[in-house]
């Protein structure tokens, strides 16, 4: 009787194993984001949590800013991804430093003005006047280091990668990573903006890279 009831464990055993190698394989250890028509890829830790497209576009079309409203209307894709599960699109397009890190992505035409006019310079200033407040010549512009500022090269574009820090509303130092890349036919531009306070950034630093790392521009087929 023993015997035969330690036979039947093993068996047990034997067919549950299998199953609870799966189990334990089901969860995915990255989120994958693509824009599959643009040939842009990046990926994110599972437990992060999306900002849709149609949140983002619905803030941003309510922006007064000049020339707002056609700058939208060239997107072809944008999205963002949180650690905080309710992380408005607000703020997703906010300069204020959040307390943990978010990514955003954005994909656009490029209007005919800017494909004779974009340049490096150009796409460092994407979210601040960084030229100016790193050539020292605006007295208003806020502390900043930048860690660094290299040239980007894949097969679908070309651009430079910039991360840096600064102190911004309320005295707090903010990390911007940034990736901003033309299409070789400098008709399209490609965004990631990695970015919280400068303490979460260093202490979150190894997934950050990670991120960024993983953002990949092939191009349209």
């Amino acid at each position: 009787m023993k015997r035969s009831a330690a036979k039947k464990s093993a068996v047990l055993i034997g067919l549950l194993a299998p199953l609870l190698l799966l189990a334990s394989c089901g969860t995915p250890s990255k989120l994958y984001a693509a824009d599959k028509a643009d040939g842009v890829y990046f990926t994110v830790p599972h437990d992060w949590h999306e900002i849709s497209q149609d949140s983002i576009n619905a803030v941003e079309s309510k922006s007064q800013a000049a020339g707002a409203a056609d700058r939208l209307a060239l997107v072809h894709w944008q999205i963002g991804y949180s650690v905080e599960k309710n992380f408005k699109a607000e703020k997703v397009l906010s300069l204020k430093a959040p307390e943990k890190p978010v990514v955003y992505v954005r994909v656009r035409s490029m209007s005919s003005d800017e494909m004779n006019a974009v340049s490096y310079n150009t796409l460092r200033d994407l979210v601040v006047p960084l030229t100016t407040w790193a050539s020292g010549s605006d007295a208003s512009a806020p502390p900043l280091s930048i860690s660094d500022d290299s040239e980007i090269v894949q097969k679908g574009g070309r651009g430079v990668h910039t991360q840096y820090t600064f102190k911004g509303s309320g005295g707090i130092e903010q990390t911007i990573d940034q990736s901003a890349l033309m299409a070789n036919d400098r008709s399209t531009l490609y965004i990631m903006i990695v970015r919280c306070s400068k303490s979460c950034f260093d202490s979150n630093r190894k997934v950050l890279e990670k991120i960024v790392t993983s953002f990949t521009v092939r191009g349209k087929k």
